[in-house]
């Protein structure tokens, strides 16, 4: 890679991109490079769940990671999709501060799930599986994994793996 190859992108800090504040219950929630909303929030039991359904479907086929979904924070400790109850995410950090998310929307999928990001290759097992079981009528039926969250409190905190969380469920 030569020097030319390089750029700086950086966004300017007089425009704001903000999400959709029809989800957000206006609150104003700035984007900078993620897609429509700050962070995505996903359960490690979700892609468990997926992994299983995906085995019944073609045994022996090799499990998906999370990192087909491009996760902001991944959650461990609930059931399977669970983050798409919760109302509240409050984060203790390591550093002794505190960050409190929103989960807002559920997350539609396009078909980025179905690119294996270690070979670039698609298949679309992953959609298939997913349209079995997770069509949201939320979303007017399209698929959906994962929440889209807003911060509350914390801009600037750093998240660590092992960080304590703690979260309120809507219902």
């Amino acid at each position: 890679m030569q020097k030319s190859d390089l750029r700086l992108a950086r966004f300017n800090p007089a425009v704001q991109r903000l999400s959709d504040l029809k989800w957000t219950q206006g609150i104003k929630a700035v984007n900078q490079f993620a897609d429509g909303y700050p962070l995505l929030v996903l359960s490690d039991t979700a892609v468990t769940e997926l992994n299983r359904r995906l085995d019944a479907a073609d045994p022996g086929k090799s499990p998906v990671t999370v990192a087909r979904f491009r996760p902001s924070l991944v959650l461990s400790g609930l059931e399977a999709h669970d983050e798409d109850r919760l109302s509240e995410i409050r984060i203790a950090t390591q550093a002794g501060g505190l960050v409190r998310l929103k989960p807002v929307k559920p997350c539609t999928r396009c078909p980025i799930p179905d690119i294996d990001p270690d070979t670039a290759k698609s298949d679309p097992c992953v959609l298939a599986a997913l349209s079995g079981y997770r069509a949201d009528p939320r979303m007017n039926g399209a698929l959906t994994f994962g929440m889209n969250a807003i911060i509350l409190e914390g801009v600037g905190q750093t998240l660590r793996v092992g960080d304590a969380v703690d979260a309120d469920w809507d219902f």
